[in-house]
């Protein structure tokens, strides 16, 4: 093995990481052991030095080293999709001289992005598991930038003291990772640490009663089924993640993401049952009139406009009489009334 090569052993395969020569960064390859094992991606390229590429590769499930690397690396499409929604609601002005929470924030792939695009907003990310608290510090470093810090949680269902309060709170891709009595103790916990007038966005969580469970599972009609049939199910017909589909224990699935929300879960967990206290905010930036725009917005404008356009029609029907769009994933924006 030379010094341009690194060959990791893992249980489920190696790790292979190599020099670029001349363009710079690493490339890395997962070589599994089994042809069979789930790889979401199987090769990246980073640009970020060994010491923080080090605790993905010492912490992170061999089939997904790639892919948690290359949404730092290759971020374009988390950017967009958060930029997409922080810009439906609000000018970019409104934004300065505030603070943005950015809760369960993993290794800061979503904090990063929006300290990018929020120059002059003071962003705290806050994450439960200590290393990757650490590795996000690490990349903060790198990156250059001054206005994030990241903070470790001190339980699943808690906030730290003394973190203060926030005009914005995100949860990018993460409510759908909490348990239940998570979901009705730590929103709570962050309605409690957001402003009068502060919103909470919530994007890229699976919609609770969508036919199909694109999130963990890839199975049709499980989220019809009660719990104990769900289990069965993923545990017998799911792929993917088999650490996870394969696990007798039912709240592995719960926090790999198997069961999603709605709009009214969250509202409620949110606000104890104060429903009153939360209103949904309709998007009205760049020509959007509403929810059903938005999720039209971020369609393909090549293919099936026609079609797109009558779903959307009929998503402007459900959330003006039930207060949903039941799309795949909810992107549901909701301000605290003062």
């Amino acid at each position: 093995m030379s010094q341009s090569s690194i060959q990791i052993a893992r249980d489920e395969g190696i790790i292979e990481i190599r020099q670029r020569g001349e363009e710079g960064g690493f490339e890395i390859a997962l070589l599994p052991n089994h042809s069979e094992l789930y790889l979401p991606r199987k090769s990246c390229r980073t640009t970020l030095p060994l010491e923080v590429l080090q605790p993905w590769i010492d912490h992170v499930p061999f089939a997904w080293v790639c892919d948690a690397i290359s949404r730092h690396q290759e971020a374009s499409n988390l950017e967009a999709s958060l930029e997409r929604q922080l810009f439906a609601y609000f000018a970019a002005e409104q934004f300065v001289g505030k603070r943005l929470l950015d809760f369960g924030c993993g290794t800061g792939a979503s904090t990063v992005a929006m300290a990018k695009m929020h120059p002059k907003t003071e962003i705290v990310g806050l994450e439960l598991a200590p290393w990757r608290v650490e590795l996000a510090n690490r990349i903060k470093t790198f990156r250059g930038l001054q206005n994030v810090r990241f903070q470790c949680s001190p339980a699943g269902d808690k906030l730290p003291e003394g973190i203060g309060n926030f005009d914005f709170v995100m949860l990018s891709a993460v409510y759908e990772h909490l348990l239940p009595h998570e979901r009705k103790t730590v929103m709570l916990l962050l309605w409690s640490a957001l402003k009068p007038g502060g919103v909470i966005f919530v994007n890229q969580t699976p919609y609770r009663y969508s036919p199909y469970e694109a999130h963990s599972a890839g199975l049709w009609f499980i989220n019809y089924m009660p719990d104990s049939l769900a289990h069965w199910t993923v545990r017998h017909f799911a792929g993917r993640n088999l650490q996870i589909n394969r696990s007798p224990d039912w709240d592995v699935h719960l926090r790999g993401g198997l069961r999603g929300a709605t709009e009214k879960e969250i509202i409620w967990n949110l606000t104890g049952g104060d429903i009153r206290s939360a209103r949904v905010l309709q998007p009205h930036q760049h020509g959007l009139r509403d929810r059903a725009d938005f999720w039209l917005s971020g369609t393909n404008r090549e293919r099936h406009r026609t079609l797109k356009k009558c779903i959307a029609g009929l998503f402007r029907i459900t959330d003006r009489i039930w207060g949903t769009v039941p799309s795949l994933n909810l992107d549901v924006v909701i301000q605290k009334v003062s």
